[in-house]
């Protein structure tokens, strides 16, 4: 893996609309900090994550462990529409993926979408800790 996010790319099956794919890159430093300011900008504003969080919470959680995972979310922090319109580069619809076409999707495919931007750009977000150490161990 190269340490210049243009060099780190992927193409990945949309296997809720087969048989288009779509290929992604991995995200700049800066890209990273844009999505996270995005995203709090939307906590502070009140759309968004916060409000998705305050019914997940107040609907499902009912224990400690249960809303523990929810904040463990890796996307929880980054807005997804910011990470799609940056990270991808193409996909095999006949329009191109512009920031108004990425804008339409779904949520199912944006949040889909988003998270393997996001493994490609922070894939230690999505390794157990056993897995992490035994990153740390092998260098």
């Amino acid at each position: 893996m190269s340490i210049f996010a243009s060099q780190t790319q992927q193409t990945v099956a949309l296997p809720f609309d087969a048989p288009h794919t779509v290929t992604l890159r991995k995200l700049t430093g800066r890209e990273v900090e844009l999505a996270q300011a995005e995203h709090l900008r939307g906590v502070a504003s009140g759309r968004g994550w916060a409000g998705r969080l305050q019914r997940i919470l107040k609907n499902t959680a009912t224990t400690d462990a249960e809303a523990g995972a929810v904040l463990a979310d890796p996307l929880h922090g980054y807005d997804r529409l910011t990470m799609c319109r940056a990270g991808m580069l193409a996909w095999t619809y006949p329009d191109p993926p512009t920031s108004e076409r990425v804008a339409d999707l779904d949520d199912e495919t944006l949040e889909s979408l988003a998270t393997e931007i996001l493994r490609l750009t922070k894939p230690a977000l999505f390794q157990t800790p056993a897995e992490q150490e035994a990153g740390r161990k092998n260098g």
